[in-house]
């Protein structure tokens, strides 16, 4: 499903890609939604862009090991994107 959405989006379809991501996506693969992340968050293939969605499907594909969607997220929160940086209690910061 990740390898259709992105043979769409290389094609400048990326309605199409968005589903077939958005399949992957929810059928548990990192890597496509990582892809469906990037659209959402850039406005391709959807009606305009939807940051918080965005950061969630990257949040997930971060969880499933996706480094580079770990690095999306970081950056969505440290450009902004609407996002408030996510607040953790201090117990779960390292202790030294």
């Amino acid at each position: 499903m990740y390898t259709l959405g992105s043979i769409h989006r290389m094609r400048n379809e990326y309605e199409q890609g968005v589903a077939w991501f958005r399949k992957g996506a929810e059928a548990g693969s990192p890597r496509a939604m990582r892809s469906l992340g990037y659209r959402l968050r850039d406005g391709d293939g959807v009606a305009a862009p939807d940051y918080p969605a965005a950061a969630d499907w990257m949040r997930l594909a971060a969880d499933g090991g996706d480094g580079t969607a770990a690095s999306a997220l970081a950056d969505m929160y440290a450009i902004g994107c609407g996002l408030a940086w996510p607040r953790m209690p201090a117990t779960s910061l390292p202790q030294s």
